[in-house]
């Protein structure tokens, strides 16, 4: 079987939930419209992306996902989201679809947010070692 390794951006109490439980469906509203009905497109499913997105070009969160899904990626070409971003690729995909079929860790925490880390100041001047 196939393994396909995708990226998802959420909150630190996110991550935990889905590490632990899976996934929950969003609903996602998209700046494109559908091309059969001209209306801007939405979608209900788990945002998934073929790299890890930056803080300002998806969803909001301080905790990135690697998620493994044991499914090919043709299987789940039908959930792809076209032209949204030119050097990613995303997908919303139905978290009952891929639930069954993921391994998921936690790949970063941004270490400004999260209380197993020192507290950072990004006003504070960096001290020099």
């Amino acid at each position: 079987m196939s393994e396909t390794v995708f990226y998802h951006r959420t909150t630190i109490a996110g991550a935990r939930e889905i590490a632990k439980s899976g996934f929950a469906d969003e609903k996602w509203g998209f700046d494109i419209r559908d091309d059969r009905s001209g209306e801007p497109l939405k979608m209900v499913g788990v945002w998934l992306t073929n790299r890890p997105l930056g803080e300002h070009e998806g969803p909001d969160g301080d905790a990135v996902l690697e998620v493994r899904i044991s499914l090919s990626e043709e299987s789940l070409q039908a959930f792809e989201v076209e032209e949204l971003f030119w050097d990613a690729r995303i997908w919303v995909i139905p978290a009952e679809l891929i639930n069954p079929h993921i391994t998921v860790r936690i790949l970063e925490v941004d270490p400004r947010t999260s209380w197993f880390h020192e507290a950072i100041d990004p006003d504070e001047p960096d001290e020099e070692l």
